[in-house]
């Protein structure tokens, strides 16, 4: 879904960076414990995308909203409660397409970002949800489906974040 959109606009730096589509799930100071904090499902959690939002900060700057089903706000609240720590996961579950600076954002960079996926096809509204183009703009897609949580060390700038561990959903 990432758009090459900077080549020659005079943008920030830290607009369009390159990173793995995700939901975050938690914020965490450490990794003891989370092990235990996941529950475990017979199946994959499905993730159905309700809509395309233009967000108001740059870890939303525009972003697909998840469905709340229950086994995503069980994930959620099972990890933060048997962590012991507070949710901060604004508009949770959603799934960022493109992080836009705060500066260029004020120049109307999300809006022009939003508009240009619906001209080109990108996604389409079908009642209450939206589809995403696939590997083609022929492959519209609807949701996926969850397997696992990945750690990932967010430090620095976003094209250095590091995978650090990856755990399961699914029981073995």
């Amino acid at each position: 879904m990432h758009m090459k959109t900077k080549t020659g606009s005079g943008l920030s730096s830290s607009s369009y960076p390159k990173f793995y589509p995700h939901i975050t799930l938690a914020s965490l100071a450490h990794l003891q414990g989370l092990t235990e904090a996941i529950p475990q499902y017979e199946t994959p959690i499905v993730c159905s995308f309700k809509s395309i939002d233009i967000g108001d900060v740059y870890y939303r700057s525009v972003y697909v909203s998840i469905v709340p089903d229950n086994s995503i706000l069980y994930l959620h609240k099972r990890v933060h409660e048997n962590l012991r720590i507070e949710p901060r996961t604004p508009s949770f579950p959603h799934m960022s397409l493109v992080y836009i600076d705060d500066e260029d954002a004020a120049k109307g960079e999300r809006q022009r970002y939003y508009e240009l996926l619906k001209d080109a096809g990108k996604f389409e509204v079908v009642g209450e949800a939206v589809k995403l183009c696939g590997q083609g703009l022929e492959d519209l897609i609807d949701g996926f489906e969850a397997r696992q949580i990945w750690a990932v060390d967010c430090n620095g700038p976003v094209e250095g974040w590091q995978i650090i561990a990856k755990y399961s959903l699914l029981k073995v």
